[in-house]
Order: structure tokens, then C-alpha cells, then sequence
């Protein structure tokens, strides 16, 4: 049975909860319905679990300044959160109350009910606006944006067989069928361009660090959440039409026809250069189709002559420098 919610389900419940919370009438009801916000935005955009965020000390865990939220315990990892989601997380944490260390301590029973009454005001189920329903829909949003299946794991804080499997199988396995489908290429997003592949491979996440702007091109610094830093350059018009600003969440792609390859860190006149493993090679008499591991669980996949197979040594296991110039890096319109 389907128990999730789509993008623009998940955008018009946001939007609901934030309606609900302005629609507070007494000081108390307004602390209560802020508290209750706060915990569904670190669910929709964080991914976490209940228990998670009521073990949270929300100052002490959320970075108001660049968005980032520690998560501890078992499954502890960094979530860096969306722009769009930290004015409201900025205004709520700005409460006095706030800087309380039970500010989002709750009876589950009690939260789960609430949750459920804010859905119910757009007609949706119950088993669509819970708690594990708002995490796991969160975790098939970052599939269908083609952010790749180790990474959104990493997100959720999924370590286990039975983590994945429980995802896996979520509202009539979607995210089976959404893996599947894109590996087949027939994803909804259409075919890839430029020779690019359309399963999340060479497609990074991350947040702007810096903008340079020259006469023909736009530089962008872009730290993934894999803490890599990529350089990618666009046209001032691409830049334009993004909307390119620092502390804004991006993807980029970089051309897989486009990398170098080498068995050790070289001085070139490249931007990028990240390390990873050889996980993979496939050949014929033209072209290696070469897939590296990265530390992250990522792949990177790169297109290289084959005719330089002898003199780079490439293999399965053999530790390799992917470099890339930052025009091999394209920004991504999601």
C-alpha cells in the first residue's frame, strides 16, 4: 500500500504545518505549535527518526549560521539542512524558549496525534504524515533528485541490513521500483544529455562556500556532504538562472569523458582532484569505462582511452586520482 508522499505532497504539508503554526492564538498554543513545527521540519528535511529528534538539544545541534545539524547516538552523522527550510528553524531556535534543554522533549503518543490532525487538514491518511512516513518520504525525495543510494542512506542514518530492507520496502517497495527504474533509464526525468549517465552517478550534493565572478565565467566553490570540494564553472546567464548564492543547497554532475585518471596526485592545471578506488573497468577496443569508489560510498565514473591502460596500470583495487577541470563540472537545475 502506498504510505508516502510525493514532492509536491511533501511541499504543500510543509507549507500546511507552517499555516498551522501561525494560526496560534494564545502565547501558549504559539510556543507548543513552534516546538511541534520545529520537530516536523527536522523530519521532513533532516530525515531523522522520532527518537532522534527528541534526544535533540536543538542549539546545540543545529548550526543556525551555515544550516548544519549533528545528529548523536548510534547512527550519529551530519545533515546539512536546506536554505529554504533554516527561516523557519532560525525563527523558532530564536525563542527564549528554545534554549531549553527539553524544548523538544514530547510524548510520542501526544506527537503523533498532532501530526496526524495537521495532515488530516489537507484529506491525508494517517500512515502518510507519521513520523517514519515524513522520514522515509524525505529519503525517496533525495532518490527521485537522483542523489545516489549510498548517500541517502548515509542521510537517514541507515547502517544495517534490516535499516535498508525496512526502506527498501517502505509504502510497497517505491524505493525499489524507483532504483529500478532508473537503472533502466526510464525515470520520469528523461534520458541523461551529453553522454551523462541518469543514475545519480557523478552527481554530487553539497552547499556553496564561495562565488567568484570574472568577465566570461562564474567560479563555484561547492562542498559536498561528503565534505569534498568541487569547482565548477558556468556562464554568468547559468549562474543567473540558478540564482547562484553562497550558503544554497546544490547538485552538480561532472562529464565523465572530461576526468584524468592517475596513480598519483599530479601538479595540473585542474580544479579538482578527489581519491577514490578502483571498483570496476570495462573495455573495448576504443573506449574503458572505469567506475571509482569514493570514500563516501559514491561512484565516480570516468570514460578513458583504452590504448593508456598499459601506462596508467589501472585495475580493480588500485588506489587512483581523479582530476577535472571546473568546466567538467556542470550546476544542476533540480
Amino acid at each position: 500500500m502506498r504510505n508516502h508522499l510525493n514532492r509536491q505532497q511533501l511541499e504543500s504539508l510543509t507549507l500546511c504545518w507552517e499555516q498551522w503554526e501561525a494560526e496560534a492564538t494564545t502565547r501558549t498554543q504559539k510556543i507548543l505549535r513552534a516546538r511541534l513545527h520545529l520537530i516536523f521540519l527536522l523530519m521532513r528535511y533532516g530525515g531523522l527518526r522520532l527518537g532522534e529528534v527528541l534526544a535533540l538539544v536543538p542549539r546545540a545541534s543545529i548550526d543556525t549560521i551555515t544550516g548544519m545539524l549533528r545528529v548523536s547516538g548510534s547512527n550519529a552523522r551530519e545533515i546539512l539542512l536546506p536554505v529554504s527550510a533554516m527561516r523557519n528553524i532560525r525563527r523558532i531556535l530564536g525563542l527564549p524558549q528554545a534554549a531549553e534543554p527539553d524544548f523538544l522533549q514530547f510524548d510520542q503518543s501526544f506527537l503523533r496525534k498532532k501530526f496526524y490532525a495537521v495532515g488530516s487538514i489537507m484529506g491525508l491518511s494517517s500512515a502518510s504524515v507519521g513520523p517514519r512516513a515524513i522520514r522515509y518520504s524525505r529519503g525517496l525525495e533525495l532518490l527521485e533528485l537522483h542523489v545516489p543510494m549510498p548517500l541517502v542512506l548515509k542521510f537517514l542514518g541507515q547502517q544495517d541490513a534490516d535499516q535498508l530492507l525496512a526502506f527498501l520496502n517502505f509504502s510497497d517497495g517505491a524505493a525499489r521500483k524507483l532504483l529500478t527504474n532508473q537503472a533502466q533509464g526510464k525515470d520520469s526525468a528523461g534520458p541523461a544529455c551529453h553522454g551523462e549517465a541518469d543514475d545519480g552517478t557523478n552527481l554530487f550534493w553539497g552547499i556553496v562556500t564561495s562565488i567568484y565572478t570574472g568577465m566570461r565565467k562564474v567560479y563555484v566553490e561547492i562542498t559536498t556532504f561528503s565534505d569534498f570540494r568541487l569547482a565548477a564553472a558556468c556562464t554568468p546567464e547559468e549562474a543567473a538562472l540558478l540564482e547562484v548564492h553562497e550558503n544554497q543547497v546544490l547538485s552538480v554532475r561532472v562529464d565523465p569523458e572530461r576526468i584524468v585518471l592517475s596513480p598519483e596526485k599530479a601538479s595540473m592545471s585542474l580544479a579538482n582532484c578527489v581519491k577514490g578506488v578502483v571498483e570496476s573497468l570495462h573495455s573495448d577496443m576504443v573506449e574503458t569505462f572505469v567506475c571509482v569508489g569514493l570514500p563516501d560510498g559514491t561512484t565516480l565514473r570516468a570514460t578513458v582511452d583504452t590504448c593508456t591502460l598499459d601506462t596508467t596500470h589501472l585495475r580493480d583495487g588500485k588506489k587512483v586520482y581523479a582530476h577535472f577541470a571546473s568546466s567538467a563540472v556542470r550546476l544542476v537545475a533540480d
